[in-house]
């Protein structure tokens, strides 16, 4: 299940801090800090042997964090349009991700609600990353109600999956 978190620092640093959604998948040892506050290890690559667990500290509590890990997701697949090549300027393509390769997504910069980047650990290739022409809260919800929108140049369609 992707969920949208508040991140108060990765691995206690706080310049990290702001809101980004996040597969539950990747979430383990989910420990109270405070009645506000809990902390996690995440880990971004899970096929990476190498890979480390960061420690997310966030504004849920424990018990919001493991309902959400026990949510199931109504997608398999969305459909999102994506910037080739990582470049705004060339025009979207609609493409398939499996939800649950989808590792995390944030936004282009603080103030950009038309791109995100999305993080997906596709099976072989490892993490890639893409710029993709949605708002990052948008790809948790199209997760949970299976349903998309992709917009190009000349027509709006909703995918249902």
């Amino acid at each position: 299940m992707l969920k949208v978190f508040t991140i108060v620092s990765i691995d206690n640093n706080t310049s990290k801090a702001g809101t980004r959604v996040l597969n539950t998948d990747f979430i383990s040892e989910v420990k109270t800090i405070n009645s506000t506050q809990a902390r996690f290890k995440f880990n971004e690559q899970p096929d990476n042997r190498q890979g480390r667990l960061n420690i997310y500290v966030v504004t849920a509590s424990r018990a919001e964090i493991v309902s959400a890990i026990n949510t199931s997701i109504n997608a398999d697949a969305i459909t999102l349009s994506v910037y080739p090549d990582n470049d705004s300027a060339q025009t979207p393509v609609a493409t398939v991700f499996r939800a649950p390769e989808i590792v995390q997504c944030y936004p282009n910069t603080r103030s950009d609600r038309t791109k995100s980047w999305i993080e997906v650990n596709e099976k072989g290739a490892g993490l890639k990353k893409y710029l993709i022409a949605h708002y990052y809260v948008d790809v948790a919800d199209y997760v949970v109600t299976g349903s998309s929108t992709t917009t190009s140049t000349t027509s709006t369609s909703t995918t249902t999956t």
